[in-house]
């Protein structure tokens, strides 16, 4: 009888929306998962409930002395890393023409310092467990534009040619890398975004959400659950032959642009 083979990930942005519906889906296949993200509370309770399987650190991916922190943690934990996740990031609407310098600067560091930060903390613990995968959560903007998006879109932009240059790089030491590109998921992220907009009094949080259904041609937006069936697949052994790609799940909706 073969043993099973031991698979760890670690999630970041793992307390809410992509992040959570990830982690309950590497626990309900049998993985270890370590759970990061600076929403304590949230997060704890998610990692109580998904069992002894997961395990929950708090870790704040602009920082690379944290990121590094939780890698050990994980480490600890669960046992050797085999893959990892890079999923935390964060929104604003803006243009080149209204955006503050704090602003522009919070977004980079959080969506690409961030990133960076968290695999160059995970991808030496997986190499030295023999090899994995990495997940980056880019997006649909990593290919097409949108309006009032331009911090945002600019580092989901840079995330899909880190995905590519590190797949060349890494591939030789026997990591795989790939990324997801969402189109719009119901997520509290949205939501906040949503919560913005409306605050302005220009249309309300429901009436903002059925005009983005309507941008579908299936008529909805995608559920983070449909994501996550992506990561898992990109990060398990179906995937095998599967690297430097950037995964369109978008509904369909950058196929006309």
């Amino acid at each position: 009888m073969n043993t099973p083979k031991h698979q760890h990930i670690l999630i970041t942005g793992a307390a809410t929306g992509i992040g959570a519906a990830a982690a309950r889906r590497f626990v309900d296949e049998g993985w270890y998962v370590t759970m990061v993200d600076i929403n304590d509370t949230v997060g704890a309770a998610l990692a109580a409930e998904l069992g002894p399987r997961a395990h929950y650190v708090h870790g704040d991916v602009c920082s690379a002395a944290d990121m590094e922190s939780a890698v050990a943690a994980a480490e600890a934990q669960h046992g050797p890393l085999t893959s990892v996740f890079a999923n935390a990031g964060i929104h604003r609407h803006n243009t080149l023409l209204d955006i503050s310098e704090e602003e522009f600067d919070r977004i980079v560091r959080t969506n690409i310092y961030g990133t960076f930060h968290t695999l160059r903390a995970a991808v030496p613990a997986i190499i030295a467990s023999g090899g994995g995968t990495v997940v980056i959560t880019a997006s649909d903007q990593s290919t097409v534009g949108k309006h009032r998006s331009f911090a945002y879109g600019l580092t989901k932009g840079a995330l899909g040619q880190m995905t590519k240059s590190l797949s060349l790089d890494l591939l030789p030491q026997g990591v795989r890398v790939n990324a997801i590109c969402p189109g719009t998921i119901r997520t509290p992220m949205v939501d906040a975004i949503f919560e913005r907009i409306a605050a302005n009094g220009d249309a309300t949080v429901d009436e903002l959400w059925k005009s983005e259904a309507a941008e579908y041609a299936c008529g909805r937006v995608g559920e983070p659950a449909e994501v996550a069936a992506l990561v898992y697949f990109l990060a398990s052994d179906a995937s095998s032959f599967c690297s430097g790609g950037l995964y369109l799940i978008d509904g369909g909706l950058s196929a006309g642009k």
